[in-house]
This record gives structure tokens, sequence and C-alpha cells, in this order.
């Protein structure tokens, strides 16, 4: 796969991860489940009311113990707008077919943040994302402005600037592969009480991920993130949130410095 569908993969495999840490108790469908799929595991209703078209449809998340739905997609304007026609359309279906309990809404109050270090001379990656609008959540990848040997000393600073695609292509390809090793792994050996640290080695053109130890509580739930090894590898580090700016969308998305497409 190209760069571009490493990070997008594991933009939305983190994002999907760090929701089902968040929300334990919920009963909760990703996008490896079509419609008809989750209408029938979580008994919601009769899936036979779908459209051919609408068959085959897989929603990012589904969380049917809140009955809501969101769209993950990047920090822009056409995937804003590409967000909010899928999470539509995926609502309009869904609602179609409910026999028992209230219609689905577009989800609300998500957001998040992880750091991932690189060996010592790398700048510090950052992948945000926040509920721009019901049922549309945007992320962003990012980089720290200046290096640091420190993660915790990076997340203070919070002076993040654009990738450069050159960066992207060069490490893309290991980020993608250890996200989606790390989530793999977790999903089947453990439960969703708790998150862990995560060491990216690289070594050549291939990454491993493997657990660096235990974060006690919840993902993003205090401030006890594990240190970033000083020789090789990297670390996936959990920070609590920061609260989403009260704007509308179309200023959030020019406050943070995002290109708006004429």
């Amino acid at each position: 796969m190209s760069w571009k569908l490493f990070l997008g993969n594991a933009s939305h495999r983190m994002i999907a991860y760090i929701y089902k840490v968040n929300h334990p108790r919920s009963i909760a469908f990703f996008n490896t489940e079509t419609l008809p799929s989750i209408i029938e595991k979580a008994r919601l209703g009769n899936a036979s009311q779908l459209r051919p078209d609408e068959r085959g449809l897989r929603p990012d998340i589904t969380d049917v113990t809140s009955r809501s739905l969101f769209e993950i997609k990047p920090w822009n304007a056409q995937g804003l707008q590409e967000g909010r026609e899928e999470a539509r359309t995926y609502l309009t279906a869904l609602n179609r077919t409910l026999l028992v309990g209230r219609p689905f809404t577009g989800g609300t109050d998500f957001s998040g943040e992880i750091l991932i270090c690189f060996a010592r001379g790398h700048y510090i990656w950052h992948l945000g994302w926040q509920t721009t609008e019901p049922g549309v959540v945007q992320y962003r990848w990012t980089r720290s402005q200046q290096r640091f040997e420190s993660a915790a000393a990076a997340y203070e600073a919070g002076q993040w600037v654009e990738l450069t695609e050159e960066e992207m292509r060069q490490y893309g390809g290991w980020v993608g592969q250890a996200v989606e090793g790390m989530v793999s792994r977790r999903e089947r050996l453990a439960t969703f009480s708790g998150a862990v640290g995560i060491v990216i080695e690289v070594i050549g053109n291939t990454a491993t991920a493997f657990f660096s130890g235990a974060i006690t509580g919840r993902m993003g739930s205090g401030s006890g993130a594990q240190q970033p090894p000083t020789q090789g590898g990297g670390q996936v580090i959990p920070f609590p949130a920061r609260p989403p700016p009260s704007v509308p969308p179309a200023q959030l998305l020019a406050a943070t410095g995002m290109s708006l497409p004429r």
C-alpha cells in the first residue's frame, strides 16, 4: 500500500480502538461490519428494509448503546463534506430498519490525541481528532516544530506543524504497520478496560509493535505516560484530550491552519 493508505488505515484503526477503550460498556461496531450484520447481531430491526445498494455499507463507528454513529475523515473541507454525506446516508438506512428503541443520530463529543515518538533525533508525530459536527470525526497528522528528547516536553510545547510529503512517505508505512500490529494484538489478547504504551522498533524497511508496559486507567485519563526510549524505536503515548473549540466547523478548520479547497 502507499503511505497515504497506511496513514489513513492507521488513523481509522487507532481512533476506533480508542473509542472502544473509552466506551468499554458500549455495544459498538466498527467498519468491518456491514449494516445487515450490525442490525442482526444487535437485534435492532428488520434488515430486509435495506435497499440493495445499502447492504454493503460499513459505518466507521456504530454505537448501539448510545444510538450514535460516526464517520472518520481527514481534517479538510472535502473530508468534512464527505463525512457529513456518508453519515446522513448511514443514518437514513439504519433508522429505516428499526423496530424498537430510539433512532440513531450523529455522535458528538469524541476527541483525542496521541504522540508517536521515533528514535532520538527524529521529530515527534501527533495524531489528533475531534468531532467537527454531529456524526463526523476528523483527524490530522502533524509533527513537533523542533526535535525533542522528551514526549512530555513536545506535548507541553504544543507547537505542531504540517508533515511534509517526504516525511509521510518515509515513515508512514512504519507507523501504519505498528498501529495495525498493536491494535490487532490488543484486540486478541486483552479487554478494553485500560491502555498500554507501544514501542515501534524500526529496522530497515520493517516495523513491529509490542507492549512497553501498562498505563493504569482508561486511555487518555491520566498523566502517567511513559517516557520514550532513549535509543531506537518509538512509542505511542496517550494524552488527555483538550476540549474542542466551540466554533462552527468552517471556522474550526480555518483556525487550525488547514488550507481549504477553493
